[in-house]
């Protein structure tokens, strides 16, 4: 057991011990606890996706892939906030996750991450509840690939790798306090191109899981009045930056860049905007011979439509469609547009971080590591 697995689940058992010895220590003058806490154990099977070649698939066909998480959930029972009755009265939480594909070429990786549960309606006093699922966390203890001690894993070339998992969800209860639930969805992990190969790993997993809550409150289940929302428009500027790597065995090279996007927030949910994007890409001297100037080979341009899912009122999920006004195969821009897909969190202070990657037709280019700042004066704030 690597240093890195052994603490990571030491912190991550030791939060759970922590969080539940506090719930379970709250005295009698708590009557509502402003969340209530769930916690899941959950296992999984599945089948692992080729990705079309002949290693590759042969890898796949000979992979055979279980998998556990242990979460830990954290649900807001408070009728008087908008997103909670919104969304329903999600979940949101940590988890631990782990692994084995019963193949020494892949590893037997494990992962830390953020998830949400979303009910499809509200719960109310039902026996069967549905809702949709995703995590995005960080995975690590894979084997990857090496040309000499581990050419079969064409799949990907890094050590640690983004998580991310969707799915549907079933939950039956047997009680205020246990219920089973299943699940059905899409599992992926890479590295935005950080290492080559990075094809990535694919996984359509079933999920059977047992969750139990944690002390004696409950949750507020049916609908409750929302406010009237007045839109607004804002303006997004942020800068990002990450690192990529072309070939694998070449070095890895600075890709950055800035952002500035109107946007219209139009309601609780959902922003819309257009907004233009602007790259660089370092040392692309060195992958492109014509005779454009060096400003040219290093940047390209593109108008980009965004698409922002609020999930509360500081953590939201950036979704973007654009097309390049100027672009430069040689630094992997092959399409003429492009994906993106990531999560960010804006503070009170308008400032916001995060994450997201830029593909194009699926495939990684980039993870870009994003700050920025929101110019806004929101209306909808009491």
């Amino acid at each position: 057991m690597t240093i890195v697995r052994f603490l990571s689940r030491s912190l991550l058992f030791a939060s759970l011990f922590f969080l539940s010895n506090q719930v379970f220590a709250q005295t009698d003058s708590v009557k509502t606890p402003k969340y209530v806490k769930y916690l899941d154990l959950r296992f999984e099977n599945g089948a692992m996706l080729g990705n079309g070649t002949e290693v590759g698939d042969q890898l796949a066909e000979a992979s055979y892939y279980n998998g556990l998480d242990i979460r830990l959930g954290f649900r807001l029972n408070d009728t008087n906030s908008q997103y909670s009755t919104v969304y329903r009265r999600p979940i949101f939480g940590l988890g631990w996750y782990s692994s084995t594909f019963h193949e020494e070429a892949i590893g037997k990786p494990n992962a830390l991450y953020f998830f949400l549960t979303i009910p499809f309606n509200f719960e109310q006093a039902k026996r069967w509840t549905f809702g949709y699922t995703g995590a995005f966390g960080l995975s690590y203890n894979f084997n990857p690939y090496d040309p000499i001690e581990n050419p079969t894993n064409v799949f990907i070339g890094s050590y640690r790798n983004c998580y991310v998992h969707l799915g549907v969800l079933a939950n039956y209860h047997f009680s205020d306090y246990w219920s089973a639930n299943a699940t059905l969805g899409f599992k992926h992990f890479s590295n935005g191109s950080f290492k080559q190969p990075n094809y990535g790993i694919n996984l359509v997993p079933f999920t059977l899981g047992v969750s139990y809550k944690i002390g004696k409150t409950s949750v507020h289940s049916y609908k409750t009045a929302i406010r009237p929302f007045t839109k607004f428009n804002l303006i997004n500027v942020d800068v990002f930056a990450g690192s990529k790597n072309y070939v694998a065995g070449d070095p890895n090279y600075l890709k950055a860049g800035i952002s500035v996007a109107a946007m219209r927030k139009i309601n609780y949910r959902y922003s819309l905007g257009l907004g233009i994007d602007a790259f660089y890409a370092a040392e692309s001297q060195l992958r492109n011979a014509s005779d454009a100037s060096n400003f040219s080979k290093s940047m390209s341009f593109a108008v980009v439509g965004t698409w922002e899912w609020h999930l509360t009122e500081h953590l939201y999920i950036p979704i973007g469609l654009a097309f390049y006004l100027h672009r430069n195969p040689e630094n992997d821009e092959q399409t003429p547009y492009y994906e993106r897909v990531g999560i960010r969190y804006r503070f009170n202070n308008n400032i916001y971080t995060g994450v997201t990657i830029k593909a194009h037709q699926g495939v990684a280019d980039i993870f870009e590591w994003t700050i920025g700042y929101t110019f806004q004066k929101d209306p909808n704030k009491y």
